[in-house]
């Protein structure tokens, strides 16, 4: 009966209490055949997490002028400053959104929860730096992403998504914080989606977001809000490791080295900047429930935006190779129309962004 369960994801919530056996201790998740055992062992609670400032990233985050007008619509905050607690701080998405909460005229007290502070499916570590933080919001954008990267290591994509998911979400709700849970619309499947489409996963990686969006519904069901990300593409992803296409046709292109491209494939990219405000917007609004985050532009091919890359770069189109998609991969376009109702709409091109991105990266390389 749990096989079944696990393997319908529109099924109702799986209580973390049966996938978590008590028996036995290790540090790890453990895939025995078709069976799900998640195992943890109490350990001694790590120091607790140090606080950093992180250097703004301004190619991230548009002047108003660039916004070209756009109001900030978000709900003012004329109390006290919200607080916000940000797992992930030192990933992609995790940055840009402490960069974003840090910027304009609205007041945050922002704590970032970064890699180096402790592992979140490692016990008391989540519940320490909430319990410390006393944030009014939990932003839960630490993952382990890319459909690839989750299939060659699988208990780890369980570990990251699932198992520290359901520790950040029961920290939340312990300490009377709502929580906005980062997902993917890849748990939709290869679908044009709105937020009332059924998820129907088709990679593992979409599988443990859907899982973690499961037991965020389990843990902390109040004021829950889930942001479905759709193809973000920005500075702070390392080109080359399987995530990040975008920062890697750019790398490669500069580097005139062999441009792989999905043959067939084409996105809807959304600069993370974008993204991110759209995150900010939900949580100043008190949104809840679910919300997709992403560009209702026409999707480009894969081999188009490689042939992008190249004029950027000033490098020749004979650099790019059609091949075959890994299987898993999904393309979905998704509706944002509860997002445009909060004054949201996606304002960076990607012509613009893959700019944007290429100057970033330029800056960013070591000089010689």
């Amino acid at each position: 009966m749990q096989k079944e369960r696990l393997r319908d994801p529109s099924g109702p919530p799986v209580a973390v209490s049966e996938l978590i056996a008590g028996e036995g201790t290790a540090d790890r998740l453990i895939v025995r055949h078709e069976s799900l055992l998640l195992r943890v062992e109490g350990r001694q609670r790590l120091p607790m997490y140090r606080r950093r400032l992180h250097a703004a990233l301004r190619v991230v985050a548009p002047s108003d002028d660039e916004h070209g007008g756009q109001e900030r619509t978000g709900a003012p905050v004329d109390s006290a400053a919200m607080n916000v607690l940000v797992t992930g701080a030192s990933g992609f998405v995790g940055r840009a959104l402490v960069d974003e909460l840090r910027h304009g005229d609205e007041a945050y007290e922002v704590h970032p929860v970064e890699r180096s502070d402790g592992d979140l499916a490692d016990d008391g570590v989540a519940d320490a730096a909430v319990a410390e933080a006393g944030p009014d919001v939990v932003v839960h954008a630490a993952a382990r992403i890319g459909v690839v990267r989750c299939e060659e290591e699988p208990q780890l994509a369980l570990r990251s998504n699932v198992l520290a998911t359901a520790l950040v979400a029961r920290a939340a709700s312990t300490h009377g914080a709502r929580l906005a849970y980062i997902s993917t619309s890849d748990v939709y499947g290869a679908s044009f989606a709105d937020e009332e489409t059924p998820a129907a996963p088709a990679s593992f990686y979409a599988l443990t977001k859907w899982w973690g969006e499961q037991v965020a519904r389990l843990y902390a069901p109040d004021g829950l809000a889930v942001l479905r990300l759709a193809n973000p593409y920005g500075p702070g992803v390392e080109p080359g490791q399987g995530k990040g296409a975008l920062s890697t046709m750019l790398w490669q292109a500069e580097r005139r080295e062999p441009i792989p491209a999905y043959r067939g494939e084409a996105r809807s990219w959304c600069w993370v900047g974008d993204e991110v405000r759209a995150i900010r917007l939900v949580l100043e609004h008190g949104g809840e429930g679910v919300f997709n985050v992403g560009s209702e532009a026409e999707p480009v091919s894969l081999t188009d935006t490689a042939r992008l890359a190249c004029d950027l770069a000033g490098a020749p189109h004979e650099l790019i190779r059609e091949v075959d998609a890994p299987p898993g991969r999904v393309t979905p376009r998704v509706s944002v129309e509860r997002l445009r109702a909060l004054g949201w709409r996606a304002e960076v091109g990607l012509d613009e962004g893959m700019r944007r991105l290429l100057e970033s990266q330029r800056t960013a390389a070591p000089t010689a």
